[in-house]
């Protein structure tokens, strides 16, 4: 009885603990490298696609994304700013497919 009891206080503890914890809301367009190296490796790929934006690059809606399952884009994304942590993400991420250094659309 006694060890339930003590159960059921960590069981408590642990779920307060995590309530408490609090979302950190960054904008894409708004965030350094450093920031974009700390999001999860499963988020990184959307995020370069998104601060690249269609209408940014001069991309239409009839071209097609590439998949480089070779050399995933936030991978190299993430070494380059690894080298420049203080850089804005977005202007990274532009200066990079515009020095043909990812591919992230196939232009028609």
């Amino acid at each position: 009885m006694k060890a339930a009891k003590i159960l059921l206080a960590l069981m408590c503890v642990f779920a307060v603990q995590a309530a408490s914890a609090k979302e950190t809301k960054v904008a894409p367009a708004k965030m350094s490298c450093a920031d974009f190296v700390q999001v999860d490796e499963a988020y990184q790929p959307a995020l370069v696609y998104y601060v690249a934006g269609v209408d940014k690059l001069g991309v239409k809606g009839t071209e097609t994304t590439v998949i480089d399952t070779a050399q995933p884009v936030a991978a190299t994304v993430v070494e380059a700013c690894k080298k420049d942590p203080g850089m804005k993400f977005s202007t990274k991420v532009h200066s990079m497919v515009k020095a043909n250094q990812i591919a992230l659309f196939d232009h028609h």
